[in-house]
């Protein structure tokens, strides 16, 4: 008897929620607020987006603002939603042809991406994941919560494998090994529309700002109480919300998956979406959340989706051995234990004068 995850329906929907495993707050900004603050927030690519802008340019209003940030998520879903059938993704993706197609530069940046990171793990991250993604339920493509049989997964596999995917810059273009490759990038989706979010902000000019498409974080700068933005990590439990601790958040991006918001459970047994492609199947691990903290949203983006999969024990080994910034929370019964990379305890040494506290 398949029984369905406590979530509503609308973030089961969609598989831009994979990487709904962080509890979003602007601890430190959420009282009363010493400057000007501008807020927006709504729906987009089946979840949720929210920015907050402390001591605006003088011009600037939620009025003026929420149209062109609109345009600008609607652009990136343009971009690379599979849920958009008229998407430039989903176009190529139904594209059958094994010869080069041309593709845009922003797409093919994406993708790139994920090949980078597909490569970092040996294919244990990989964007042509989405036939198995589709297969067990958590792509476009709905079907009903329940194990796929055994020679559904293998011929979902078949059709799954980044080295299967070739790319050219000049001109940009794709050519895949077979015709039915599927490309899901899902897991860099939310980081790269905070990235195009950003890039909007600045230039608009502003300089304090917090962006967050579901578990995606971009900051820069003060709140409006003139400190860092405080993040907080959740613990990853399904059946409330709770903080596990809080990180500051300044000139970086930020970046949760984990296994608690999207699964299904069948005869007592928990599947969620993070998938390994070796395996055609969900992880099943110890683990519960990885997050980690760069440069970039897309980047990581995939990277906590890539050592979420890689598991508690391989995990923190690629992110000690990449310098990855990386915090690992690990179910011991009911209990957590928290795992920080030697590149995350680093940031938050560096970070400490200006520190949010921790819960």
């Amino acid at each position: 008897m398949v029984t369905p995850a406590p979530m509503t329906d609308f973030v089961r929907a969609s598989r831009w929620c994979i990487a709904l495993a962080l509890l979003f707050v602007a601890l430190s900004g959420c009282s009363e607020h010493n400057d000007p603050m501008i807020e927006l927030s709504g729906p987009t690519m089946g979840t949720y987006y929210s920015v907050k802008i402390a001591r605006p340019p003088a011009g600037l209003s939620a009025e003026t603002l929420e149209p062109e940030l609109l345009g600008v998520l609607d652009a990136v879903i343009a971009e690379i939603s599979t849920y958009d059938q008229n998407s430039e993704l989903s176009r190529l993706n139904a594209n059958p042809s094994t010869d080069w197609i041309p593709v845009s530069e922003n797409l093919l940046a994406v993708i790139a991406e994920g090949q980078h990171i597909a490569a970092l793990t040996d294919g244990v991250y990989d964007v042509t994941i989405g036939p198995l993604v589709n297969l067990w339920g958590f792509g476009p493509e709905r079907r009903p919560d329940r194990r796929p049989t055994e020679a559904e997964i293998q011929a979902a596999r078949e059709r799954v494998g980044y080295r299967k995917l070739e790319l050219r810059s000049e001109p940009p273009a794709v050519r895949k090994a077979r015709g039915d490759l599927y490309i899901d990038l899902s897991s860099l989706g939310e980081g790269y529309g905070a990235d195009r979010l950003v890039d909007w902000l600045e230039s608009r000019g502003v300089s304090d700002y917090m962006v967050a498409i579901a578990g995606a974080i971009r900051a820069k700068g003060r709140n409006a109480k003139g400190l860092p933005w405080g993040i907080a990590i959740e613990q990853p439990r399904p059946d409330r919300r709770a903080v596990h601790r809080v990180v500051p958040l300044s000139g970086h991006a930020l970046s949760t998956s984990g296994d608690y918001r999207n699964f299904f459970e069948q005869d007592g047994k928990h599947y969620s979406h993070e998938i390994d492609p070796m395996t055609g199947t969900p992880v099943d691990r110890k683990l519960g959340s990885v997050t980690v903290i760069g440069e970039i949203g897309r980047v990581v983006d995939g990277l906590a989706t890539a050592l979420m999969v890689l598991g508690e024990e391989r995990g923190p080994a690629l992110a000690e051995a990449q310098g990855i910034a990386a915090y690992f929370i690990v179910r011991e019964g009911e209990d957590f234990k928290g795992i920080g990379s030697s590149a995350f305890r680093a940031y938050l040494d560096a970070a400490a004068p200006d520190s949010a506290s921790e819960k």
